[in-house]
């Protein structure tokens, strides 16, 4: 009989449903087992995937409905029909979100680039682990790059993955690093897409999204190296393959999509030319909203079309922006790469600096619409930062935001970001502010709180490898 490979993660969760997903070593079928004792001695079968197929790398999904806001439930998925022994708990768990509107004070943890050095990597997993007992950490938001397919002194192939089975190894490779799943066993995730599940840097050089590139230097490097020739190309297949690999570990299990992008008849991510759809969507806890940016895979960069979030993603953004405006008393928007933070000798621009017009329409719009209390997540930089600034619109009234940042993991770090940063210029933007940049191993946590009136107060902190308390603000 196959075996779980990686999983459990609890994914897409809400205040009455929660996606259950695992990638199994064969064909077979998930079983969501749900009770409310931790030893599941009165577990129900609540759900079951579709049958794992090798299309999907035996990944698969079991929905589970019908939940009851802010309760706490434990879980089992297994690929047999056979309710689980309750010998064998205590068994992992999470807690439904409250009724959405609702204010209740709660906190989360983030953060991107995870890299293992080896076999034993991931430990600062188990120190984040602690902080969410510690805590009652709600959920994670994963900002990227949750696997370096191109990193092959580190992703366990020994060369640049070039195919659909080699994405799939290097997932299976870091997820299944024991710190980090047991983690995604008890912390609700949210994900979202950075450039290496796909290639360093990479983009597409044309609006109908038919031919990709890496930079020059990476091809160079990677000649130089002695690198097979397919590892310094990016074709359209390896593109098509490496969001297929997305799909199956990080897409599938996410929320509702805001404009889906187009799967094929055998349910596998299809690059239809023209296709506008994309990875964003957006999810709410109580009486904060989120809305989760895909930053990569509509992202175009050539002499006509230069271009980060594709017009139907910013259709959707717009119009949850302006949606929760009154409604939710504070938002989040989760972006892979940095807004705030313009760095010297930038040569990729691979943030929102390469994407000047994009930037300044988004921070145009929030400061003509009057936005507040409004806080950008980032990653990507391989440092953490806080960063605030006034946005003042065509009556001058000010606009309060934030950016948060924390990155990597573990990874390699950008210590020198803290020299090279300047603040932005020629924006609607005045008062910018960096109150801390850290270049060493982090995760983030965010606490918001809502006073007897529900107006909110949002801290960040930043801890470090060991799990000891390195910023906050």
């Amino acid at each position: 009989m196959p075996d779980l490979l990686v999983g459990p993660v609890i994914g897409g969760l809400t205040h009455k449903r929660v996606h259950l997903w695992g990638r199994a070593s064969g064909p077979g079928v998930l079983h969501a087992w749900v009770g409310k004792h931790p030893s599941l001695t009165d577990a129900q079968l609540a759900s079951q995937s579709l049958p794992l197929s090798p299309e999907d790398g035996f990944a698969g999904v079991a929905p589970v409905s019908g939940l009851t806001p802010d309760t706490l439930y434990y879980y089992a998925l297994t690929l047999s029909d056979t309710p689980p022994d309750p010998t064998a708990g205590p068994y992992p768990s999470f807690t439904t979100f409250p009724l959405p509107g609702q204010p209740r004070s709660f906190a989360f943890a983030f953060g991107s680039c995870f890299r293992p050095g080896d076999q034993n990597g991931g430990q600062i997993f188990c120190h984040l682990d602690e902080r969410r007992k510690q805590d009652s950490l709600r959920f994670i938001l994963l900002l990227g790059d949750q696997i370096y397919a191109d990193a092959y002194a580190f992703n366990n192939l020994g060369y640049v993955a070039c195919s659909l089975d080699d994405y799939r190894a290097v997932y299976a490779y870091n997820w299944s690093r024991p710190p980090l799943r047991a983690l995604l066993a008890n912390l609700p995730a949210f994900m979202t897409i950075d450039d290496h599940e796909v290639d360093d840097d990479w983009t597409w050089t044309d609006s109908n999204r038919t031919q990709a590139r890496i930079p020059i230097w990476d091809r160079i490097f990677r000649l130089i190296q002695h690198r097979t020739a397919p590892e310094w190309h990016i074709p359209l297949n390896r593109v098509q393959d490496a969001l297929q690999a997305y799909w199956e570990h990080q897409g599938m299990h996410a929320p509702h999509f805001e404009l889906p992008p187009r799967l094929n008849q055998e349910g596998q991510y299809d690059l239809a030319p023209g296709d506008p759809g994309s990875l964003a969507y957006s999810f709410t806890f109580g009486a904060a909203a989120f809305f989760v940016l895909d930053t990569r895979t509509m992202r175009v960069k050539s002499r006509r079309d230069r271009t980060m979030l594709g017009a139907g993603q910013w259709q959707a953004l717009e119009q949850w922006l302006l949606a929760v405006k009154d409604e939710f008393p504070v938002k989040f928007l989760v972006t892979s790469c940095a807004l705030f933070y313009d760095m010297l000798l930038d040569f990729p621009h691979d943030r929102w600096s390469g994407f000047p017009a994009e930037r300044a329409r988004l921070l145009h719009f929030l400061a003509a619409n009057g936005i507040e209390n409004l806080y950008l997540l980032a990653g990507d930089l391989h440092s953490a930062h806080a960063i605030s600034a006034d946005l003042y619109g065509p009556q001058g009234h000010p606009v309060p935001i934030w950016e948060f940042c924390s990155s990597p993991f573990e990874q390699q770090t950008n210590w020198l970001s803290r020299f090279t940063y300047f603040p932005l210029q020629g924006l609607p933007v005045k008062n910018q502010k960096r109150h801390f940049s850290l270049g060493l191993y982090n995760f983030g946590v965010v606490r918001v709180d809502f006073d007897s009136q529900g107006k909110p107060e949002v801290h960040f902190e930043v801890y470090g490898k060991d799990g000891d308390l390195l910023a906050q603000v």
